[in-house]
């Protein structure tokens, strides 16, 4: 079974300096609480971090896109100081892309897929706006906190799941995307077993939101 360190109140910031900060939280007394700074990746895209956000069901995976063109997936971990310390998995660009077509959100799912040949790495269910109005869906690997560097170069390619339509997608920059949660009944999937139903919503610099249903297998 694939394991996922909880990393327990964590924060993630972004922003034009391109840097991506993890912030954990701190209790200083029993009725205030705040966060400081645990852990941050300096150039971690070569333009503006546009967009971060954790997997609900894999806690320690945070996904960013960029200004760059560029989605990457990072593992955060906790040091035997209790401090945070920041991977890079995998990196890729969108399908729909007009030379660099930059990033400006991401957002995952709350399920997962398994994957049909037994391996211990599932995938996480990635949605991705573009500042041209396209929305993509991709499953991307996310292997258990077991895996050691040398693994990483057999972690598998992200999938395209996705690619909605022109005509079905925003005339600009997507500004916000996110899933509506998981209902929990039978792990979201539908009475035709092995598919799940999700719904999708974003909302664009062209002032219209959209909402999208769909149905994806659970097995990859």
């Amino acid at each position: 079974q694939t394991h996922h360190t909880k990393i327990m109140d964590a924060q993630a910031s972004s922003g034009k300096d391109r840097r991506i900060c993890i912030w954990k939280r701190v209790n200083t007394d029993v009725s205030e609480s705040g966060y400081e700074l645990s852990a941050a990746v300096d150039s971690a895209h070569k333009r503006i971090v546009w967009s971060v956000h954790f997997c609900p069901k894999a806690p320690d995976i945070l996904a960013s896109g960029s200004r760059d063109g560029l989605v990457k997936l990072w593992r955060i971990s906790e040091g035997a100081d209790g401090s945070l310390e920041t991977k890079e998995l995998l990196r890729f660009e969108p399908m729909s892309k007009a030379g660099k077509n930059p990033v400006t959100a991401v957002a995952f799912a709350d399920d997962l897929l398994k994957c049909s040949n037994g391996s211990d790495i599932d995938y996480g269910i990635l949605s991705i706006g573009t500042e041209s109005g396209r929305v993509e869906v991709w499953a991307v690997p996310i292997p258990s906190d077991t895996y050691t560097s040398s693994d990483s170069e057999c972690i598998p390619n992200p999938v395209l799941l996705r690619a909605i339509p022109f005509n079905d997608s925003h005339f600009d920059t997507v500004k916000k995307i996110s899933w509506r949660p998981s209902t929990g009944h039978a792990n979201g999937l539908n009475n035709d077993g092995g598919l799940m139903d999700l719904t999708l919503a974003s909302c664009g610099q062209d002032h219209s939101v959209r909402i999208f249903n769909l149905v994806i297998r659970n097995i990859i």
